[in-house]
């Protein structure tokens, strides 16, 4: 039985530091457009480029997170399920958001954009380039953005609904709810599974048009799900400290600890997997992205490694820790922050070749994503009860034990 049917209060404290954070954003916002504007306007699309894909693919992950759980018959997470409920909340802004990015700032994020490269007998004429533009090209590049978002925002919308209708009836009506969200998210899967590969070839692999990596794909999702599973971590953890969630025990935290440990490794298996092919193949055409990185961004090439594997092998490797509020806290900003790092080294050495930094625009612009998500989750999770009362997999959730 429930202990805890409180509605979760959005309380005016947190509402202010989401209001200032945003605040700082778009003041970092608007010293990029008064600093970087002209021919160095690579930096301004560069860095909204970054918090786009990497705010917009954490809300992926959270509706990754609830469709896998459904697909799986899974029980355990039914009274953490509203937390990524909520954050799957930024997705259509966040989709608005990138794809205003991608139309505004494609001229000085890609190269194959430009006309001249695909046109022979050009000044800049490039033929690997014209050999990719029946891929790379508007018309194409943008219908894929809008189908395959556009489903997955549509199907978020529906499985959200779905769940949200079935706390007004009975248990009847709940698994009438629960088996019309099967559906949807056996829909869902296949459509990410397809379109997280392709999405990591259009928004950051196609920024160095003459590499590629099969793997890349994988390194992408890897980094996606683990950064998302740290943030459905760390709002649990604040929600569950504000005396809500009473249900959530050290099990529950636990599964949530494997998860980060387990797939922290698995980002290093994909990421290892792919650097090592292409070291030991030696193809210059391959070896370039790397070369590059580790020449000019040697000490983020490291931190990145041991940010976001090393520490959080380190710190989660226990049970106890698993079950820590204070180690799962810490691993979670740590992977967070080393994942965003990790994306940053994958847009930044090809945008803007050995001229990137770490400046006010830097600092400030994340701030306005982080506003935004907090406003958009905490606003959802005050919009309906935080436990899915009537779901039918309900008390095995609740004794849940391992």
């Amino acid at each position: 039985m429930l202990t805890d049917t409180k509605k979760y209060v959005f309380t005016p404290q947190l509402k202010l530091i989401a209001y200032v954070l945003i605040a700082l954003g778009v003041v970092g916002l608007g010293y990029g457009i008064f600093a970087y504007h002209g021919e160095h306007a690579h930096r301004l699309w560069a860095n909204l480029l970054l918090n786009g894909v990497f705010f917009l693919g954490i809300s992926m992950a959270a509706a990754f997170f609830i469709s896998a759980h459904y697909l799986a018959w899974g029980g355990w997470f039914v009274v953490v399920k509203r937390i990524p409920e909520a954050i799957m909340g930024y997705l259509p802004i966040g989709a608005a958001i990138l794809f205003a990015v991608l139309i505004f700032g494609q001229h000085d994020l890609y190269h194959w954009a430009h006309h001249g490269v695909v046109e022979e007998g050009a000044a800049d004429y490039d033929p690997i380039l014209a050999g990719k533009h029946g891929y790379l090209n508007n018309i194409f590049y943008y219908s894929r953005f809008i189908l395959f978002v556009g489903a997955l925002v549509f199907l978020a919308y529906l499985i959200r609904r779905n769940s949200i209708d079935s706390d007004n009836g009975n248990i009847a009506d709940s698994v009438k709810f629960h088996k019309k969200n099967l559906v949807l998210v056996s829909i869902f899967i296949p459509i990410f599974a397809v379109y997280i590969s392709v999405s990591a070839w259009d928004w950051l692999m196609s920024i160095d048009p003459h590499w590629y990596s099969t793997m890349y794909g994988w390194y992408v999702f890897a980094s996606f799900w683990v950064t998302g599973i740290a943030v459905i971590t760390l709002t649990t953890l604040h929600v569950k400290s504000k005396g809500y969630l009473k249900e959530v025990n050290v099990n529950h935290l636990h599964d949530l600890g494997k998860y980060m440990f387990a797939f922290s490794i698995f980002w290093t298996y994909v990421t290892y997997c792919q650097f090592m092919l292409i070291w030991y193949a030696n193809i210059p055409e391959e070896t370039i992205y790397f070369k590059h990185r580790f020449e000019h961004y040697k000490t983020l090439f490291f931190l990145v490694f041991i940010l976001n594997f090393v520490l959080p092998f380190l710190i989660l490797m226990s049970r106890d820790a698993k079950r820590n509020v204070v180690s799962l806290t810490a691993a979670a900003c740590i992977i967070i922050l080393g994942h965003f790092l990790d994306f940053y080294l994958m847009i930044m050495p090809g945008v803007l070749g050995d001229h990137a930094g770490f400046g006010i625009l830097e600092i400030c612009l994340p701030c306005l994503f982080i506003g935004i998500l907090i406003l958009v989750t905490h606003t959802r999770l005050g919009n309906a009860e935080l436990i899915n009362h009537n779901h039918p997999h309900l008390e095995e959730s609740l004794h849940h034990e391992i």
